[in-house]
Formats: C-alpha cells, structure tokens, sequence
C-alpha cells in the first residue's frame, strides 16, 4: 500500500508531464517563439557535501531548464554519503497545465535510507516522565532507528487574475549576473487586487517513514493541504523587496490504516528589505520572516485495541521547530508540540566577488554570484496556542551561511549553533517562504 501510493502519484506526475510537454507544443510553443528563441539548458554537477543528518559523502544534481515546457525548472539529485546513508529527490517548478494556462504543478519526490536515525517518541527509559519533543525535554530523549523516508508532494497552484497576474501570466525578468534590473514593481503596494500574484493552491501530499525499531511505529501519512499565498516580491528566487505571506490547513482523513485523522492550520508572512549596494556587496538585503502552526484536533482521540488513539500529524508535520527550515541549530524535529511560532532574520551580503564565474562547463553551468549571510532564529512549541506561552523561554539558533545561484537555484550550507549543538545544513533554496 505504502508504496503503491507513491507510484501512483508518480505515474499521475508523469502522465501530467508528458500532456504538459505536448500542449506546449501544440498550443504555446508555435504562437509565441521559435526554437531559437527557446531557451534550453541541462548541466550534471557532481559535489561533495557534509550533512548532520545524511553525514559526508558525495552528490550528483541534475538542474533542467526549459525542457517540457521553457517556462519549467528540474532538478534532481542523489546523495550518498560514507556511512550508508543517502537519498535521491525530484522537482519541478513552473510547470504549466494542459489547455489551462493559469494552472501550474510543481511536484516534489524524495526517497532515502537512514541509519540511526532520531526519533523524539514515548520509550526512553532514561527519562519516563519526560515529554520528548516538548520544549523543557532533554535533548538526549529520543529513540534511534534506521529508517527508509519516502514522500511525494503534488502542488496545483491557480494563480487567480487581480494585481500583477491579471496580464502577466508569467513574470518576465531582466537579469544580469543573477540579479534584476528591471525595476520589477514587487514591494509596491500592500493591495493584492493592485501588486503581485496571488495563488490558491491545492496540495496531495504522502509520506512514510518505515522503521526498522520494533518498538517505534511507522509514520505515515495522507492528504490534502489548501492554501492562499500573495508573492509581492521583486524576484521570487532571491527576493531584495517587497513580501510573501501564505495561510494554509491541511488535513488527514485517515485513508491509511495506520494513520489518524489530523489537522492543522497556520500561516506565515516575510518581509525584505532592500539596503542597496556597498563597496563589496552588489546586493545587501534584510530579510524577516515570521511562522506559526497550530493542530486543533491535537486533544482529540478515539479508542482502538483498548488504547487511546489521538488525532495528531506525525512528528514532521505540523509544530516542529529544527533541522533545514527553523531553529536551524537543532536537528530535524528536535520540538514538537500541538503549537508553535518561530522568527528569523537573515542579512544577505551578495558579493561583488565571483571568482567561479569563469566555471561554466562548455556554457552550461552559470554561478552568477556568491552571497553570506548571518542569520537568527527564536521559536518555541507548545500544548496551546496562547501568545503568552509560546513567547516563554524560547529556543534560540545564530548562524552563518554561504549561498550560491547556480542556474538560476539557490544552493546553500547554514551552519548554526544553539545551547545544544552545532548543526550544518546543505539544501537548495532559501530556507522560507515554502518552496
């Protein structure tokens, strides 16, 4: 069944992929440029890379541009590290829908096998009368296991026709170097009937984390996440100006037989602020982003076997706080509660220094520039979402990172400290608004 979810939502990708690729050429392609005019390009990139989770080892990514439909970014990659561990991951971004051109899918797939992997759940007998995951438990309270981790996302985003997306299906940019010059109007009003493009979205996501611990449940999941979003930013990939802010619910009805029924709500708002340029820098922006979650049917329960059965999302859904996207200093879902808000600032220095500019693999690999960056995060879960509590002795990461655009991608390693660890991550894309 786990499995079967997986391919079937592959095969659906697919199919969506191949009628996409034909549309574009029967109905886009012809009308609006020739061959020459599109663009194309594919560059293979082997790469070293360290990771707490995966460990050192190697990486292959694969970054597409243009093929399918010349509006549509893939990317693929395999990691694989010393220590058994490694994982392979598949997106696509812009990928427009058959004979509906205000329809886009942007899937993700993702399939791994980890060794010793940590699970913050009931059974540590070191600490029984702890809860792990909640904000006062001990970091050291946790189960480990191998596991294998697989989940597929499909996201249809309909971008609706008021501000900037009523003429502009597609936004159109000037770039030199990685950066916009062409004054694109993102910032400019607080209206989304007047400035940027507003998107009603529809995700059908599954995951399962299969461990081999006997003790530890499987956590598996299956749904649909609905969502608003408002992109007023002037370059959605690297945004210098203007915000983002998204709301979303997303709910499990319990298809699977070993999943409860969940849900959550919540929502997120960041904001960028443009500093302008400087002696080193061509670029130096201040970037704030704000995010909190709540899981309403938390307390909620059902009696099944004689055993209370509470409808609660797995541990990496819903109010977690650590590992790539908040409380970067913690591993992946170190907190975990029915609630949760999280903060972060981030200053972004883009360097008028490019010294892998010259590298571009007979004209198919392009960096267009190197950025640093220092960062902050503040979070805190909770048993309620009551403003108070959640702003108690909250967790607190500081970081530094080093960013790159390659292809047009953002590829980073954080490296971030808290009072319990030291954590380095490596993964594409800043790590907020959602990607």
């Amino acid at each position: 069944m786990r499995r079967a979810v997986v391919v079937l939502l592959t095969l659906l990708l697919l199919l969506t992929t191949l009628a996409s690729a034909w549309a574009e050429d029967s109905t886009y392609g012809a009308a609006t440029s020739s061959e020459a005019d599109h663009y194309q390009n594919m560059v293979l990139l082997p790469y070293p890379f360290y990771n707490d989770t995966i460990g050192a080892g190697i990486g292959v990514a694969a970054i597409a541009e243009g093929y399918l439909q010349s509006q549509t970014m893939t990317v693929g990659s395999g990691l694989f590290s010393i220590d058994g561990n490694g994982m392979v991951f598949l997106m696509a971004r812009n990928h427009r829908l058959p004979f509906f051109e205000r329809m886009f899918i942007e899937p993700t797939l993702s399939a791994g096998k980890f060794q010793d992997m940590q699970i913050y759940t009931v059974g540590n007998p070191k600490y029984p009368n702890e809860i792990p995951g909640s904000n006062d438990s001990n970091k050291n309270n946790y189960r480990e296991s191998d596991a294998e981790d697989y989940w597929a996302d499909l996201n249809f985003k309909l971008l609706l026709p008021i501000g900037h997306g009523k003429d502009n299906l597609l936004p159109s940019y000037t770039l030199v170097d990685g950066i916009p010059t062409d004054g694109h109007p993102g910032g400019h009003s607080w209206n989304p009937w007047q400035s940027g493009r507003t998107f009603l979205e529809t995700e059908f996501f599954y995951r399962n984390q299969e461990l081999d611990e006997e003790e530890l449940s499987d956590q598996e999941t299956m749904g649909i996440e609905m969502a608003l979003s408002w992109d007023n930013t002037d370059f959605y990939p690297n945004p210098s100006k203007g915000s983002f802010w998204r709301v979303f619910g997303a709910r499990d009805w319990g298809a699977l037989s070993s999943s409860p029924t969940w849900t959550i709500v919540g929502g997120e708002v960041s904001k960028y602020i443009d500093l302008g340029a400087s002696e080193s820098a061509r670029q130096r922006t201040l970037a704030l982003n704000f995010w909190t979650v709540d899981s309403p049917t938390w307390n909620s329960s059902h009696t099944e076997a004689g055993e209370d059965v509470y409808h609660r999302p797995p541990s990496y859904k819903g109010a977690n706080l650590g590992g790539l996207w908040r409380l970067r200093g913690f591993p992946a879902t170190r907190f975990r509660d029915r609630s949760a808000v999280h903060y972060s600032a981030e200053y972004r220095h883009t360097l008028n220094w490019n010294p892998l500019k010259e590298y571009t693999m007979g004209g198919h690999l392009d960096i267009d520039w190197i950025q640093l960056v220092g960062f902050g995060d503040l979070g805190r879960v909770a048993d309620e979402w009551k403003l108070d509590t959640l702003h108690e002795d909250m967790k607190w990461t500081a970081g530094v990172g080093a960013r790159v655009m390659v292809n047009r991608l953002v590829v980073r390693v954080d490296v971030a400290a808290s009072d319990e660890d030291v954590i380095t991550q490596l993964f594409i894309s800043h790590p907020w608004p959602k990607r």
